[in-house]
């Protein structure tokens, strides 16, 4: 047998370029090389960066709601129904301050209590005027508001304006205006009441010769101007009107004796409703507070 001859030096430089060749083959081969246009793989381990937790937005508190010691009253709106009086002895610190018609209220109406200064022709711009003292007290000569003035009173009923219908409404305003500032100063504990006045009936009016302005365009337009001065001064507005109103807006014709004033019988609905519509004095006083600070505090 002959031994193996040791390979030469070239064949083992030959031998190891292939296997060099094929190591490099098998390489490529099973590469998978990253495109450049792909996003780099996420890191499962990297945790996502805690956003801040956004405070709440501080919400108001509400302001409570007032409260009141007594029932909140507008000035220059009709006073709501109110319990009736016990009886009429609650009109003996009363006082009635009119024309005609009031003197048929204290006539025919039922009521006796109280005390009543009513004249025929009486007008908002007569009851300050020294030309028309016509009403006698302890002797004296006095005008309406100087005999409103004699004592205090815990109310103040008043109704005047049916002889002023030949004026313009914005004339009687004014006066109304005025002399209601005049009872609130000689009568500042009592209670005023301002009545709007009762229609007329047209028809009948005419048929007995009464003044073609007493109509009730002008006593609508008057009634307007009772509110606003009621309003503005701060007293009781009690829709004495509204009793006496058909549903044609007339005074009903078997109401009417003239067409301006009432048959007898018709006055006792005028006392019935007097006495229950009452506004409480504290009530009443304070409301007045509050009107005033509110005036106070405005611009």
């Amino acid at each position: 047998m002959n031994p193996m001859r040791p390979k030469s030096p070239a064949s083992r430089l030959a031998l190891l370029l292939l296997v060099l060749a094929l190591l490099s083959g098998c390489a490529r081969a099973g590469d998978n090389p990253i495109q450049s246009g792909s996003p780099a793989p996420a890191d499962s381990q990297q945790q996502a960066t805690p956003q801040p937790t956004p405070s709440p937005t501080p919400q108001p508190t509400p302001s409570p709601e007032p409260t009141h010691a007594y029932p909140l009253y507008t000035f220059g709106t009709p006073l709501e129904e109110s319990a009736p009086v016990a009886d009429d002895s609650f009109f003996d610190s009363a006082v009635f301050l009119g024309d005609s018609r009031t003197e048929g209220l204290q006539l025919f109406s039922g009521l006796k209590n109280g005390t009543f200064y009513w004249a025929r022709g009486m007008t908002v711009f007569r009851a300050d005027s020294d030309e028309y003292r016509v009403f006698q007290v302890d002797g004296q000569q006095l005008t309406l508001v100087d005999a409103l003035a004699q004592r205090q009173y815990e109310a103040v009923y008043v109704m005047i304006g049916i002889n002023e219908l030949g004026y313009s409404p914005q004339r009687y305003e004014q006066g109304l205006a005025e002399l209601i500032d005049k009872i609130l100063a000689v009568q500042p504990s009592a209670v005023v009441y301002l009545q709007t006045l009762p229609p007329v009936n047209d028809a009948v009016a005419r048929a007995n010769g009464l003044a073609d302005y007493i109509n009730n365009t002008q006593v609508d337009l008057f009634n307007q101007a009772i509110v606003r001065v009621a309003a503005q001064k701060g007293v009781v507005l009690l829709d004495t009107a509204s009793i006496y109103r058909g549903p044609d807006g007339q005074l009903p014709a078997e109401l009417a004796s003239d067409g301006a004033h009432f048959v007898f019988s018709g006055y006792a609905r005028w006392a019935d409703y007097l006495r229950c519509h009452v506004m409480d004095p504290e009530r009443y006083f304070y409301n007045r507070a509050l009107t005033s600070a509110g005036e106070e505090g405005s611009p």
